[in-house]
């Protein structure tokens, strides 16, 4: 049985990922600050900060790590950061620190979760991984940063793989409710109005999460690695589809109030995913709205909850 150590398996990808690969019959050690929302007996919760190269070391030392899978991030592009150096020592230094972990112990592949909205910056057409980056966030700087130095280290040691996946906004079950399509089907359940920064024709690239874990599946199984890829649908839409989507599924009007769009977001960001498609020949994905109709349920369930 494979063993997969995932960096923040705690969180929204972490959780699904782990989840998944658990179900195939792999083994998931979950090293986060919080035990993982999974429950199944592939999986194994080591809680501890990650800038704790004490608890890393003995993770590797007590289990032999196949691969290592960090999906770890402290900050999103739309927070304001208070401390860079809490921010760097988080997202960065630690991730410096445990590449080198890693190194130690002799295992040799990463794959890291960037960013497939916030790095690029503006775009007028669908981003291919060739493309400019430009971040206009520190969040988006930061995942740069993270892509640089796995590129460093590879370079350093010839056997060192990685795989740089940079996903669109993927969304499903355990996410927070705070990101659009969530908040739009809540909104939407208990009629409350919706705050939209910008306007409606902001158009993005959404994938759902059950692609996303195959498509890391796959992208690990191929032999295709120190690579970059675009994690996305390839199809653009706009936050007035959302909210239509959201409203007929809940069957609840939303009323809308406009804000100025928050600094370090895109207006427009769909992915090209070409060179994904060719590498793991898949061609069919979840559309958004039979993908809002599926977290319907999930955010019901939150909702509820919170009523009580």
């Amino acid at each position: 049985m494979k063993t997969i150590l995932i960096v923040g398996g705690s969180g929204f990808i972490g959780t699904n990922l782990s989840e998944y690969f658990c179900e195939r019959g792999i083994k998931v050690i979950n090293f986060s600050r919080s035990p993982s929302h999974v429950h199944h007996e592939n999986l194994i919760d080591i809680c501890g900060d990650c800038k704790n190269t004490t608890i890393l070391n003995e993770i590797f030392e007590n289990y032999k790590i196949d691969i290592v899978l960090h999906s770890l991030t402290s900050f999103t592009a739309m927070d304001e950061v208070g401390s860079s150096q809490e921010v760097l020592a988080t997202n960065l230094s630690a991730f410096i620190d445990l590449i080198g972990i890693m190194k130690n112990h002799g295992v040799k592949k990463l794959v890291y979760i960037s960013s497939g909205g916030s790095i690029y910056g503006m775009a007028d057409a669908p981003i291919k991984e060739t493309h400019i980056i430009s971040p206009v966030s520190f969040y988006g700087w930061m995942k740069e940063s993270c892509e640089h130095y796995l590129e460093f280290a590879s370079r350093l040691d010839s056997e060192f793989n990685f795989l740089i996946l940079r996903p669109a906004n993927v969304y499903g079950k355990y996410q927070k409710i705070e990101r659009i399509i969530g908040v739009a089907l809540r909104n939407a359940i208990i009629g409350k109005s919706m705050d939209i920064y910008g306007d409606v024709t902001t158009c993005k690239d959404y994938i759902h999460i059950d692609d996303f874990c195959e498509i890391v599946e796959k992208l690990m199984q191929s032999q295709k690695w120190n690579e970059i890829y675009n994690i996305g649908s390839g199809v653009g839409t706009s936050i007035e589809d959302i909210l239509k989507y959201a409203q007929i599924i809940a069957n609840n009007k939303i009323e809308i109030n406009y804000h100025e769009r928050k600094s370090g977001d895109v207006p427009y960001n769909i992915l090209d995913i070409g060179k994904l498609k060719e590498t793991i020949n898949k061609s069919n994905f979840v559309s958004v709205e039979s993908g809002m109709h599926d977290m319907y349920k999930y955010v019901l369930s939150i909702t509820n909850r919170e009523s009580y």
